[in-house]
């Protein structure tokens, strides 16, 4: 139904309706040609210009001429309930009925027939847009209904109800039906009300109010004025409160198509939070794509999850079209109708992710990574897109600097795997990797994204490697420091206290993979694990036999990280040669140290100048070689494995370690 409207500043009555014949029923979707008109304009009244109401009756009211009932949302009420804990709708207001006003009925008819209410009659219900245009065309006429007399420039509740009436017979059908549906709608009177943009709603609509409202109108983006008093609290503020959504929602006049996108919106993440921003941004087309979404049997049939992410990439995407078309030829398409709930989630985790807030303010080169990742990750690694999304969401990588993200980034995409991106979003949060520089940052973002996929080392050891730096309610820190080494000998790291100490010299800081087979391998796939084992044990350096097994139990570890195996009896025996050797990065420990002071006083003695220490040494290696180990034979041993009764390549045994040493850290 269009009206054609213009303003008069003359505002004359129109001619009253005969309480006579009924009016023949209206064609669907078409106006009937005996309405009664407004008496003829005086040629010598400046004409006020036709408002732009952007409003469509078919569009509006299809599904009350389809027989469809204005739905509760359930949606809504799932809200609220995590929002303010209660439990049923009504008691917030949904149980609410519209009006207690009679309502407008056709001469003639039966009752509920042709009404606002009643739904059910002859021609489809007036919408709120032309109850308002009415009122701004006959302003005058609605002014003095009640009390008669000049105009005042106010219409009161009183008057409203006059016109809906017909009291004495002076209003015609068109009138009263606007008036009626008035009444009848808090959210669209008090829309009015505040028109103006000022005070707030009183009950009674000055022509200034009136004016803004078609103004406001005439924008086609006015879901947030037209909810932000539909309670009728306070005056016009830019915010949509939980109480004006269930008075929008039980309202009859609020189309349902509108109520299907702000129940679309509440189910995002976001919910009920910048209500008013998110509704703002809507046009009629959109508001109309979220209901006809909303309405299909494939989007009832989602899980609550999906709906979330279904409602996140619609209000992220500011209710874009192409968006809203994508969603909704995804969820009816046959790949996805076939596919398993993990796969359907996938799906619309990966729109979610292309349409966030969050990946539009990325520059394109940064989301130029995110779709390598996308494109390169594993079609069977369904949390990818999720974990990305994630990732990106995160307030601690948000605050990060730009090349920072896109280091992070940048091993996402070398290691497109949702284990990795799920433990760079750990990183994030830690306020070691948040405190480090940009070059300091590229190593650890290159240590856990190679950590979290390297498959061929020990995945229970690396693992909880990784947790003990990223777990939120780990102490331990990495550091990246250039260590000093005696000649002949690399330090790869070390560890104290809580700190996890790594040669920054060895591990490029850039944005590119693990080079494989190098010093850079072996720091990240190794040595963090060996260092961290030493943490997690509370070891201690001394000139003893059990520091001693203490590093053979770290090499122990650090080597089945890396390798995913347990050492063989050669490479342990070597380990220990390199151990008790006089050059090696050992010897203070196994020879003990000189002081500098004369007669030998504050010399150290090692391990094996001990002779019960050096006893256990010999021990071990037995262990190793099956042959009885001393001080006379142990270099000979260790350095000829052809003379050993175990096999050399046979995995060298862990009941060396005391049962109380961590052995997976």
């Amino acid at each position: 139904m269009a009206l054609d409207i213009r303003r008069r500043t003359d505002n004359p009555a129109p001619a009253p309706v005969k309480k006579a014949d009924p009016q023949p029923a209206k064609p669907e979707g078409g106006t009937t040609t005996d309405r009664p008109q407004a008496a003829p304009a005086d040629p010598a009244a400046p004409e006020r210009a036709q408002p732009t109401l952007r409003t469509s009756l078919d569009a509006r009211t299809r599904f009350e001429r389809e027989g469809g009932a204005t739905q509760r949302s359930f949606e809504l009420q799932q809200q609220l309930d995590r929002n303010n804990g209660v439990g049923d709708i009504r008691a917030l207001g949904g149980s609410k009925r519209p009006s207690q006003a009679r309502p407008f009925r056709v001469d003639g008819a039966p009752a509920g027939v042709g009404t606002f209410a009643g739904g059910g009659g002859a021609r489809p219900p007036m919408t709120g847009e032309e109850a308002i245009a009415v009122l701004d065309r006959d302003f005058d006429t609605f002014d003095t209904a009640a009390k008669g007399g000049s105009t005042d420039g106010k219409v009161s509740q009183d008057d409203l109800q006059a016109v809906a009436d017909n009291e004495g017979d002076r209003f015609t059908e068109e009138q009263q039906q606007a008036a009626q549906l008035l009444i009848d709608s808090p959210t669209y009177r008090n829309f009015v009300d505040v028109g103006a943009g000022r005070g707030n709603v009183d009950g009674t609509i000055s022509r200034e109010d009136v004016d803004g409202a078609v103004d406001t109108i005439a924008t086609g983006t006015y879901q947030d004025e037209l909810l932000d008093t539909a309670a009728g609290k306070g005056g016009r503020d830019g915010k949509v409160g939980n109480d004006d959504v269930v008075a929008a929602l039980s309202d009859p006049a609020v189309p349902q198509e509108t109520k299907d996108a702000i129940n679309l919106l509440l189910q995002s993440s976001e919910g009920s939070e910048d209500l008013s921003g998110a509704l703002g941004e809507l046009t009629e087309s959109e508001i109309a794509d979220a209901s006809a979404l909303t309405r299909t049997p494939e989007y009832a049939a989602l899980s609550g999850e999906d709906r979330q992410l279904v409602a996140d990439a619609f209000r992220d995407s500011g209710g874009d079209a192409a968006v809203t078309a994508e969603l909704q030829s995804t969820i009816q398409g046959a790949d996805f109708q076939s596919g398993t709930a993990e796969e359907r989630t996938a799906a619309l985790s990966r729109i979610a992710l292309l349409n966030s807030t969050e990946f539009a303010a990325l520059p394109t080169s940064d989301q130029d990574l995110i779709r390598d990742t996308l494109t390169n990750a594993d079609a069977t690694d369904l949390a990818v897109a999720g974990d990305l999304r994630s990732l990106i969401q995160n307030p601690n990588f948000d605050g990060l600097s730009a090349e920072a993200k896109t280091s992070i980034l940048s091993q996402a995409k070398n290691y497109p795997d949702s284990r990795a991106i799920e433990n760079l979003d750990r990183m994030v949060d830690k306020d070691w990797f948040r405190g480090q520089g940009i070059e300091d940052q590229q190593r650890s973002a290159k240590l856990v994204a190679h950590m979290s996929t390297h498959d061929s080392g020990d995945r229970d050891i690396l693992d909880n490697t990784l947790d003990r730096l990223l777990s939120p309610d780990s102490d331990y820190k990495l550091k990246w420091e250039p260590i000093d080494a005696s000649p002949g000998n690399v330090t790869l790291g070390n560890a104290s206290g809580d700190t996890l100490r790594l040669n920054e010299d060895l591990v490029a800081a850039d944005n590119n993979p693990v080079v494989a087979g190098g010093l850079e391998a072996s720091v990240i796939e190794n040595t963090a694990a060996h260092e961290i084992s030493h943490l997690v044990n509370g070891d201690k350096t001394n000139q003893t036999f059990e520091y001693l097994n203490e590093e053979y139990r770290a090499w122990y570890v650090g080597y089945e990280a890396e390798n995913g195996h347990p050492p063989s009896n050669q490479e342990a025996m070597d380990r220990w040669e390199y151990f008790l050797n006089p050059n090696g990065g050992y010897a203070d420990y196994a020879h003990g140290t000189d002081s500098w002071l004369p007669f030998g006083i504050g010399d150290k003695d090692g391990a094996l100048d001990k002779p019960e220490e050096a006893q256990k040494i010999y021990d071990l290696l037995s262990e190793l070689s099956g042959l009885t180990v001393d001080e006379t034979n142990y270099l000979n041993v260790m350095a000829d494995p052809t003379t050993w009764a175990t096999n050399p390549n046979d995995p060298a045994p862990d009941t060396v370690f005391p049962a109380t040493d961590d052995l997976d850290n």
